[in-house]
Order: structure tokens, then sequence, then C-alpha cells
């Protein structure tokens, strides 16, 4: 709905098809041309694709510090390979660039698949600590009541510690 009314644009970028130069002008471009007020770059594995052996962190910081600069947001999402198992912000190194670090976990609770949101890092402010299960419906994302009596949700191998179960 949003892109028919025009409040929202998706242009997908194939990883090779653009040097990180070129891909930096196209993200000049949409802010300087179109208005652009948000980018995000989904995912940081197909950016990191497409700079051929050129520093991550390099060209990460210079395209963060453009979009910055501009006053506008850039979000990126940093896919990880394993759905369970150690938690790590990024394996690239790069969360220092982050003023918000928001996380989205997959969880095996009584032989069901289930997702659980948290925020790891607010750098203007206090946030909220707790994890909570959240779902991605038709009408949006809903996000549940914290996950209490739980341990172990960042190693992936979460577990009761509270006789009171909310499974």
């Amino acid at each position: 709905a949003m892109v028919e009314r025009g409040t929202l644009s998706v242009v997908k970028v194939e990883p090779l098809q653009f040097t990180p130069e070129e891909f930096a002008r196209l993200v000049r471009q949409e802010i300087e041309e179109q208005h652009t007020r948000i980018v995000m770059i989904d995912s940081l594995s197909g950016y990191r694709l497409s700079l051929r052996g050129e520093d991550l962190t390099a060209q990460l910081h210079a395209l963060s510090k453009y979009v910055t600069n501009m006053g506008e947001t850039l979000l990126l999402v940093n896919e990880v390979e394993n759905i369970t198992g150690e938690f790590q912000a990024t394996e690239v190194g790069v969360s220092y660039l982050a003023d918000n670090i928001i996380f989205f976990r997959y969880l095996e609770i009584g032989g069901e698949l289930r997702k659980a949101i948290g925020v790891l890092k607010k750098r203007l402010s206090d946030f909220e600590k707790t994890l909570r299960e959240y779902e991605i419906t038709r009408y949006g994302i809903r996000v549940g009541e914290p996950l209490t009596g739980l341990r172990g949700i960042l190693r992936g191998t979460p577990e009761w510690v509270s006789p009171e179960r909310k499974e």
C-alpha cells in the first residue's frame, strides 16, 4: 500500500551490479533528488559482495557519515548465518557506526518456532532491556509482552527459570 501511495520506494540492487562508488552515487541521488529520508541496505552481506575486496568498514563508514550528515536515517540489515546459537550484533565489526541496534531472534520453545525482538544499543538515551515476542501480521508488526521467566535466549538455548511457564 505504501508503494502505491508513493511513500515507499524499493530499489532492488544486485550485489555485483554496481561498484561501491556507483552505489554511493545512487544513494546520494536518492537523497538529493528524490528527497529520500530513510535508506535501508538489506543486507550487509550483499553489500560486502559488491565491494570486491575493498574494506567494508571504510566504505560503510563513509556512506553512513554522508547519510547522517544529510540529516537522514540509514538502516543496515545484518543477517546472520545461524538462526540459533551464540549471539553477535554483527560479524563484521561495524556496530560502532550504529546509534541504535535492534535485534530479532528465533526461539524454539516447546517445539514451536517463535520470534523475539530486543534493543541492544541506543546511543543517546536509556532503553527497555526486556526481550519481547513479536509476530509479523498482514497489518504490521505486533510486539507482545516481555518474555519473562526465560534465560539463554541470546545463546539460542532458551529455558524456563520460573515455575510460571508461558508456552
